[in-house]
């Protein structure tokens, strides 16, 4: 399951890239399968019905965490395992100036709430910005924070509904509105910027009578046996366009590769097991090799993890 959950993760980030349309602005918390470099990579930054809305909070008297106890839980045992803080803290000089790199930070963090608390969280940013930035600058980006946190957890009057025109303007000039109240004009337009631009150059294309893009919500055609392959990526150009029905036909190669090579390595382990002129030392060393041989340095995480070894 969990190997599907991520297929699905990159058909979805493939279509989403091709149609150049991502209708979820904030990442929704606890929905991201694993942190990821990517993450907090914008959209259009539109906010559906009770998205961010009181969402992640304290649980009461739950013992709040210490930040070395939030790193090891993300870092060491959780989702974070392998990763790199995404964004940047956008201090130069001594100083903290506007940038989207510390949404993109932020949203980094935030891949972690349902591990851990929003409280948590917020304790370890604290501890690395400071850690990072000195006393001064570790403040001031904390401000930074709670003022986007309020934001992320604002409760809107006007919702977006995709397939609800009359919605799309009330909308985004709320958000636009909340946002320059809450973050200020020059926080509000480094982290927001791009989304807003993007929004209006899709509402002009929409206005000249051009299709939509699909809602991401919409399950992705995908092969399975029994299903007529050429049937498939012609549903795929109809809905998606020929670029992004030729990047899921690539992704479906990728990922049958994939599941050959991992299908394999589950054969050698148990071989390997069975063997009893071997040590278990040998049998790991031997196991290791094979994997070095047969999959990419990004990928042996992930299949020692899926072999428990």
């Amino acid at each position: 399951m969990q190997m599907q959950a991520w297929k699905l993760a990159g058909v979805a980030a493939l279509v989403l890239g091709a149609a150049a349309a991502a209708w979820v602005g904030f990442n929704r918390p606890g929905e991201a399968g694993g942190a990821s470099t990517e993450a907090a990579s914008g959209g259009w930054g539109m906010i559906r019905p009770g998205v961010g809305q009181g969402e992640a909070k304290q649980a009461s008297g739950t013992p709040a965490m210490t930040a070395e106890q939030v790193r090891n839980k993300l870092f060491r045992e959780g989702s974070f395992q392998g990763t790199e803080p995404n964004g940047d803290w956008c201090t130069a000089a001594g100083k903290l100036s506007p940038c989207s790199g510390l949404r993109a930070r932020f949203e980094y963090y935030l891949l972690g709430l349902g591990e851990v608390t929003v409280n948590d969280i917020r304790t370890l940013v604290s501890d690395e910005a400071h850690r990072a930035n000195g006393e001064e600058l570790g403040n001031a980006i904390m401000a930074i924070w709670d003022k986007y946190w309020s934001l992320r957890t604002h409760d809107w009057r006007n919702t977006f509904v995709q397939s609800d025109r009359n919605t799309w303007m009330p909308a985004f000039e709320e958000q636009r509105m909340v946002r320059r109240q809450i973050l200020g004009e020059d926080w509000a337009r480094a982290f927001f910027a791009e989304d807003e631009a993007k929004f209006k150059q899709y509402v002009a294309q929409v206005e000249s009578g051009q299709p939509p893009p699909p809602d991401p919500g919409e399950p992705v055609p995908q092969m399975a046996p029994g299903k007529d392959p050429a049937a498939v990526h012609a549903e795929r150009v109809a809905r998606y366009g020929v670029d992004a029905a030729n990047r899921l036909a690539k992704a479906d190669e990728e990922w049958a590769d994939w599941e050959r090579r991992l299908a394999a390595a589950r054969v050698e382990w148990d071989r390997l097991k069975a063997s009893q002129n071997l040590s278990d030392v040998q049998r790991k060393q031997d196991m290791q090799a094979y994997i070095n041989a047969n999959f990419k340095p990004d990928e042996l995480l992930r299949v020692k993890a899926l072999l428990n070894l």
